[in-house]
């Protein structure tokens, strides 16, 4: 399917800052390809696009103190998204690629080490593998209530956890931490999504078993039609939208992803 994805925000800076935009797709991806793509900012003294530490797609500018507003689109080729296989293999220890590791470790917002005994007493017991992550993300989307302005940049998943509330951001967390105290890898991702209400970037989560990764959303029940990823990494620290080096003010934000006829 061929999809129209668009962003838009506003900020206001009151001194020249540098700025950290991650709203590009990579050109190619396992599921998706970017047919065509456009980025207009307010002007800027200096802009380079970079590649992160995982590969991600990373502009960095320098803007001048004022309104800084930025506006991406991009035409998008991407397969419909799939529900996880409840027969996928979980990998042994000693069969996890070594690019793999780091998403089987504790991260700042993703303590699997503070959630391991809640995670063996709700999921030790289930058969291993897809079917598994399965049951992690329903029991997420049953226990937890979708709410939005009930976390902040602070809240982690431990107290996700505790609290049993909060946005995509703090779902994805709470999945990738049961997930790796079980010692399966998972990864946050940041990204666009189809039928999405109401319109925003989205958080999601994806696991390796049987050599992949593997799409999950909490958030949902069913299947999300697609998906376009933005970045991945350990958790929303490693994928964030924008980070200003200096003081601002957020305006506006808005996101749209359709399909297209």
């Amino acid at each position: 399917m061929i999809l129209q994805v668009s962003s838009r925000a506003v900020y206001e800076l009151p001194a020249q800052t540098f700025v950290l935009l991650m709203i590009e797709p990579p050109l190619v991806g396992e599921s998706h390809r970017v047919l065509d793509e456009n980025l207009v900012t307010t002007p800027t003294p200096r802009t380079e696009l970079w590649n992160d530490i995982y590969a991600n797609p990373q502009r960095r500018f320098v803007a001048p103190a004022g309104r800084f507003s930025f506006e991406f689109s991009a035409r998008v080729e991407a397969a419909p998204n799939e529900a996880l296989p409840d027969d996928l293999p979980e990998h042994a220890p000693d069969e996890i690629p070594a690019q793999c590791m780091i998403y089987t470790v504790p991260s700042r917002y993703c303590q699997s080490d503070k959630l391991t005994r809640l995670a063996l007493s709700e999921f030790g017991d289930l058969p291993m593998g897809g079917s598994r992550v399965n049951a992690i993300a329903r029991w997420i989307h049953q226990k937890l209530e979708y709410q939005y302005g009930t976390s902040d940049a602070m809240t982690d998943a431990f107290d996700t956890a505790t609290s049993r509330i909060g946005v995509c951001r703090d779902f994805a967390h709470l999945l990738i931490s049961f997930c790796r105290a079980l010692g399966i890898p998972a990864r946050y991702v940041s990204g666009y999504c189809l039928e999405l209400e109401p319109p925003d970037f989205h958080a999601y989560v994806q696991v390796y078993l049987g050599g992949k990764w593997h799409n999950v959303d909490a958030t949902f029940e069913g299947v999300r039609p697609a998906f376009v990823p933005i970045a991945v990494g350990r958790d929303a620290a490693d994928v964030a939208i924008t980070t200003l080096f200096g003081a601002s003010k957020f305006i506006e934000q808005s996101v749209s992803v359709e399909r297209e006829n």
